[in-house]
């Protein structure tokens, strides 16, 4: 089609076909068009054929094959169809750009007609919200992270302070959340033992398919979600449930869904979520039902990584901080302080997770 440019500065010169009120106005966008479309620059082009328009000078039947050929390479299809057709129409096919004309108008009609399926699947899919977790906002303050009780990877009890307010999830992530995900990402949804999906925890999750939900989440909804830290997990458990911060201090029945805490007809799984009583921020099930991934590093002793999260990036050898305990624990382990780690692939029946946003 090269051959068609190197004429179209000669021929757009005739396209005015009458005086115009402006006529050295007209002439100046028309020999910019010519320009633009010479050099293949259609979207300048495009922008001079408008002012001509504008002008509402006398055109050129030409005109409206040239301005067409020059919405098609910007992808205005629409546009495009209809001046070649308008053209079409006028010129009949002794026309000299007849051809060319009818060609690209045919380039244009199946552009047009592979685009409308398209159209309507976009449409399904904004239609279609995520299912967004319940957040609950907790203010910045300090807290004592850790005890002299129990566990080295405990010791010794270290002040933190959360510099910043930010918001968890009041129920940790369900299966119906997790499964939205899933199916719009194309990955295969999680095993849910026979024992219910719908508002039950999502279970048998990695660390790594935890935050690409969460990073999934964010593009969906422009908002920043993530895992919350190990020291963000415990200042959110320290403001405690009835006395579990205290080491003689044992939930009891009906207080979470763990071994010995569950009253004798309830089965050996997990249970809805917000199944039991929230803490003083309305906090559901940070003790029990499923241990829960924080983003991040597991050490045997705090060292500042608990404060932070871990880069995907660099996992490798490394093991990641996991809290709360989950419906096969013993409530003796139910601590805000219990630490314990898994692998980032790791999955299990009794693993989840729950978020937290980042509030600006």
């Amino acid at each position: 089609m090269k051959h068609y440019l190197i004429y179209s500065l000669i021929i757009l010169s005739t396209l005015l076909t009458t005086a115009s009120a402006a006529p050295k106005d007209a002439n100046y966008y028309l020999k910019k068009a010519s320009v633009a479309y010479n050099q293949g620059d259609y979207l300048r082009a495009e922008q001079a054929f408008r002012q001509l328009l504008k002008m509402k000078v006398s055109l050129h039947r030409d005109f409206y094959y040239f301005y067409g050929k020059t919405l098609f390479h910007n992808r205005q299809y629409k546009k495009a169809a209809h001046n070649l057709s308008l053209y079409t129409e006028t010129v009949g096919n002794k026309s000299k750009y007849f051809t060319d004309a009818k060609r690209i108008l045919l380039l244009t009609e199946k552009k047009l007609a592979q685009k409308k399926p398209k159209k309507a699947k976009k449409k399904k899919k904004i239609a279609k919200l995520p299912n967004i977790p319940e957040m609950i906002r907790v203010p910045a303050g300090s807290f004592t992270m850790g005890s002299n009780h129990g566990s080295p990877d405990q010791k010794p009890p270290q002040k933190v302070k959360i510099k910043k307010d930010f918001a968890i999830g009041k129920y940790e992530v369900s299966f119906s959340q997790y499964d939205a995900f899933a199916k719009a990402s194309g990955q295969k949804k999680p095993d849910d033992m026979g024992w219910g999906r719908g508002n039950r925890p999502v279970i048998n999750v990695s660390v790594l398919n935890a935050t690409d939900y969460a990073q999934w989440l964010s593009k969906k909804t422009n908002r920043n979600f993530r895992l919350p830290t190990e020291a963000e997990w415990e200042y959110v458990a320290r403001t405690g449930f009835k006395r579990q911060l205290g080491f003689n201090d044992l939930l009891g029945l009906g207080d979470a869904n763990c071994d010995d805490c569950r009253y004798f007809w309830e089965s050996d799984q997990t249970m809805e979520i917000g199944s039991y009583d929230a803490n003083k921020y309305g906090i559901h099930d940070l003790f029990g039902n499923v241990w829960e991934w924080t983003c991040s590093v597991y050490t045997r002793q705090y060292n500042g990584e608990e404060r932070y999260c871990a880069d995907k990036s660099d996992l490798n050898g490394k093991t990641m901080a996991v809290r709360g305990g989950g419906w096969n624990s013993f409530s003796a382990i139910l601590r805000s302080y219990v630490r314990y780690n898994n692998f980032p692939t790791y999955l299990s029946n009794e693993q989840g997770f729950r978020l937290v946003e980042e509030i600006e």
